[in-house]
C-alpha cells in the first residue's frame, strides 16, 4: 500500500506540472488535504509532502504565469498586512538573533509555510470561476465525508495510518503499529487523513462554509448541496472539535442573517440573545471547569494565557523567536504529545489558541499583524459581499474561521485550510474587478442573484 501511496503523491506532481491552473490549484487542495504534516520526507529540515505541493505549485505559476505571479505577489489586497507581517517576523529575528540565524531561517519557513496558501490560492482564484471549482471538488468533498463518518463509526482510522507509514519518517500522535482509533469514551473523535480532530474539524468548517453559498448559484443542483451540506455537518458531529461545529454554526448564522432586512436581522438578532442565554448557561456550566480527559475548560485557557503573559515578560513587543514555542517550550511527552509545562511543573497543554503561540513568539507584534491580515480579509468580502455573489459568504467563512484559530489555534497547519478557501474568493474578487474595469463583465449584483 505504501507504494501505492507514492505514486498517488507523485502522480499529483505531474498533473499539477502539466494541467492548467484550475486543475493546478484543486491538485494543491487535494493533496494538502490527504497528506498530513505528520508525513516527513526529512525531519531537519523539515519537508513534508505538503511542502513540496505547496513549493511546486508556486514556482509552476511563477514559470507558466511570471506576470500573474509577479501582480499577485506585489499588487495584490493584502499586501499592507503581509508586509507588516513580514517586518514582524524580521524585526523578531533581528532583535534576538540576529539576521544571519536559524531565528531568520525559522522565519522565513514559517511565514511561506503558513501564508503561501492564501497566496497561492489568491494567484488561482484570479484565472479560475469559483462554481466551476466547487463542482470539479464536490465528489471529492463527498468521499471526505462518508470516510470521517465511517471513521467515528468503527473508531478506526485506516487513511491515515496507511498514508503516514508510506514515508520515510512520521511525526504523529498515534501509534502506527497498531489500530488508529481516537474515539474516547464520552465522545467520538475522527481526523481523516489530518493531524488531529482540530485540524479536521478546521477542514468540514471550512468545506460548509464554502459550499453554503453555493446554493445559490446553478452549477450544482440544490438537493446535491443540501445532501453534503448535511454530510458536512453529521461529519463536524462526529469529528469530536467541539469548536468546529461551535463555529460553523455561528458562521452559517452570521450568512444567513445577513441576508435578512435590516428589522428582520434586529428581530432575529433578539431572538438569538434570548435562546442562546440558556445554551451559553449550559456551555459554562461544562466547560467552565473541565473534568479530566474531557478536554479544555474555560480555566485552563485562562491558566494558558497567563503562562503566554509570563514568558514574553522580558520580550513583550517582539517576542523570544521564530518557532520559540514549537523549539523551546512545548516537549514531547511518553504518548509523543507536545504539551508545555510552567515552572512549577503544571500541565499547560499544547498552547491551542493562536494568542498564546503568537504572543510567545513573535510578541504584540506578531499578534497584531497577524489579526490585522484576518480583519483586513473580513472587510474585503464584506465590502464585497453584495457584488459578487460566488465569494458573498467569504466574509462568514473568514468570521468563523479566526474565532476557530482564537478557539483552538493552528494545529496540523489547520489555517492551511481556512487560506485556500478564502484567498481563492479573494482572487476572484479582484478577477472580476480586472473585467469590471476592461469593460469585459458587467458587476454582478443582488437583483442577479437567482
Amino acid at each position: 500500500m505504501g507504494i501505492l501511496v507514492l505514486l498517488a503523491f507523485f502522480g499529483l506532481l505531474l498533473v499539477m506540472i502539466y494541467e492548467n491552473s484550475e486543475n493546478r490549484f484543486l491538485v494543491l487542495v487535494v493533496g494538502t488535504i490527504l497528506f498530513p504534516t505528520t508525513a516527513l520526507f526529512t525531519k531537519n529540515p523539515s519537508i513534508s509532502p505538503q511542502h513540496i505541493l505547496l513549493y511546486t505549485f508556486l514556482f509552476l505559476e511563477y514559470w507558466k504565469d511570471r506576470r500573474n505571479f509577479n501582480d499577485s505577489l506585489f499588487k495584490n489586497p493584502l499586501s499592507i498586512p503581509i508586509t507588516l507581517i513580514l517586518f514582524s517576523y524580521t524585526a523578531t529575528a533581528f532583535f534576538n538573533s540576529g539576521i544571519a540565524s536559524k531565528d531568520m531561517y525559522y522565519g522565513v519557513r514559517d511565514c511561506i509555510d503558513t501564508f503561501g496558501y492564501i497566496m497561492a490560492a489568491y494567484i488561482s482564484g484570479k484565472n479560475i470561476d469559483i462554481s466551476s471549482f466547487a463542482k470539479k471538488f464536490f465528489p471529492i468533498v463527498i468521499a471526505i465525508c462518508i470516510f470521517g463518518i465511517i471513521e467515528g463509526l468503527l473508531n478506526a482510522n485506516y487513511p491515515y495510518k496507511i498514508i503516514n507509514s508510506a514515508f520515510p519518517l512520521y511525526e504523529g500522535l498515534y501509534d502506527l503499529n497498531g489500530d488508529v482509533g481516537l474515539g474516547q469514551s464520552w465522545r467520538t473523535r475522527t481526523c481523516f487523513t489530518t493531524k488531529h480532530p482540530t485540524a479536521f474539524g478546521t477542514l468540514l468548517m471550512s468545506l460548509f462554509l464554502f459550499y453554503l453559498p453555493q446554493i445559490h448559484q446553478q452549477v450544482i443542483a440544490r438537493s446535491k448541496l443540501l445532501l453534503l451540506l448535511s454530510l458536512l455537518f453529521v461529519c463536524i458531529v462526529v469529528s469530536g472539535s467541539r469548536t468546529a461545529l461551535v463555529c460553523t454554526i455561528f458562521g452559517a448564522a452570521i450568512y444567513i442573517i445577513d441576508r435578512f432586512s435590516i428589522l428582520a436581522k434586529i428581530a432575529v438578532f433578539g431572538l438569538i440573545a434570548i435562546s442562546f442565554s440558556a445554551i451559553m448557561a449550559f456551555l459554562l456550566a461544562n466547560f467552565q471547569q473541565g473534568g479530566q480527559g474531557r478536554g479544555s475548560s474555560l480555566d485552563f485557557r485562562t491558566q494558558q494565557l497567563i503562562f503566554s503573559v509570563l514568558a514574553i515578560e522580558n520580550s513583550p513587543i517582539l517576542g523570544n523567536g521564530n518557532k520559540y514555542t514549537a523549539n523551546y517550550i512545548l516537549e514531547e511527552n511518553d504518548k509523543g504529545e507536545k504539551r508545555a509545562e510552567d515552572s512549577s511543573g503544571q500541565d499547560m497543554g499544547g498552547l491551542e489558541s493562536i494568542v498564546f503561540t503568537l504572543l510567545i513568539d513573535r510578541g504584540a507584534v506578531g499578534l497584531l499583524t497577524y489579526y490585522l491580515l484576518l480583519l483586513w480579509i473580513f472587510c474585503i468580502f464584506f465590502k464585497n459581499k453584495k457584488k459578487y455573489l460566488e465569494t458573498k459568504g467569504g466574509f462568514a467563512l473568514i468570521f468563523a474561521g479566526t474565532a476557530f484559530l482564537t478557539l483552538s489555534g493552528v494545529i496540523g497547519n489547520s489555517s492551511s485550510f481556512l487560506f485556500l478557501f478564502t484567498g481563492v474568493q479573494l482572487g476572484y474578487i479582484k478577477q472580476r474587478q480586472l473585467l469590471e474595469e476592461d469593460g469585459d463583465s458587467p458587476p454582478a449584483t443582488e437583483a442577479d442573484e437567482p
